[in-house]
């Protein structure tokens, strides 16, 4: 398995101005897969990238930007095998950063295979530091389970990975801030993440259900409650017009290939 590209995209679905987009021109994906595909015939090969794991929401323009390149190398004959979508999740996120829903992954997931592509949840991390504390480990929790339980709800779902193992260690220290977004806490204690993933997995197994009670053709549950509305921050308000119109294109997103962690919303 071989992750080929990584992280192509401009926040708004367009192709980031990178150093091989400037050298090398648009042809430049294909051409690594081609490539990549003629070194090994029999590996599976993977395009990845972040902000891409659900369909609709604050990041619609990048999600659609993802998938339509995945469709254009697909039907270019280029040797692509499967999907990876990061899942960088930030809890208390707006805007852009706000958590995609189970059904907007679920749906995203099913999209892309309908293209003939497996799909993997490739990096996956849940920040929290900027939830309540008292409802930190309730958003942390539910987001693994939920979102995991709706993919595992696709055929074309292959797997998932988590960015790290512990909170002792983690990239997230060194470009956000301090945080708890991994399962084990610092110490390798399993944390209530832990169990979370475990009961999505649990769906699958003899006596579970598929999607395990989770949401998956609307964004709230049987009550009415919108998915994660016990944690979920609301967006702001306000005349600042960088923070009222969080998650909306702007010019400064047109081509833009910084990482995550340097892009404002």
């Amino acid at each position: 398995m071989w992750d080929v590209v990584n992280e192509a995209l401009a926040p708004d679905g367009t192709l980031a101005q990178n150093i091989f987009l400037k050298k090398l021109g648009p042809s430049y994906i294909e051409d690594a897969f081609r490539w990549a595909h003629e070194a090994d015939p029999t590996a599976f090969l993977i395009y990845n990238d972040n902000k891409v794991e659900g369909m609709g929401g604050p990041n619609a323009d990048k999600s659609n930007g993802f998938y339509s390149l995945l469709k254009g190398l697909k039907e270019k004959g280029v040797p692509v095998h499967g999907a990876g979508m990061q899942a960088h999740f930030n809890a208390g996120g707006v805007g852009r950063q706000r958590c995609p829903t189970p059904r907007m992954v679920k749906q995203q997931i099913c999209r892309l295979g309908d293209l003939g592509l497996k799909v993997n949840i490739s990096e996956m991390d849940v920040r929290v530091s900027k939830v309540p504390k008292k409802l930190q480990e309730v958003a942390q929790t539910q987001i693994y389970r939920d979102i995991l339980a709706a993919a595992l709800s696709e055929p074309a779902f292959d797997g998932i990975w988590l960015w790290g193992f512990s909170d002792r260690h983690t990239w997230v220290k060194q470009f956000y801030y301090d945080d708890q977004p991994l399962v084990f806490d610092e110490v390798y204690n399993r944390k209530p993440s832990y169990y979370g993933l475990r009961d999505a997995i649990a769906t699958l197994a003899p006596g579970g259900s598929v999607g395990g009670g989770v949401p998956l053709t609307s964004d709230h549950d049987a009550e009415g409650n919108a998915w994660g509305h016990l944690w979920m921050q609301p967006e702001p308000k306000s005349s600042d017009p960088v923070l009222s119109t969080a998650g909306t294109p702007t010019a400064d997103d047109v081509g833009d290939s910084r990482p995550d962690w340097l892009q404002s919303t």
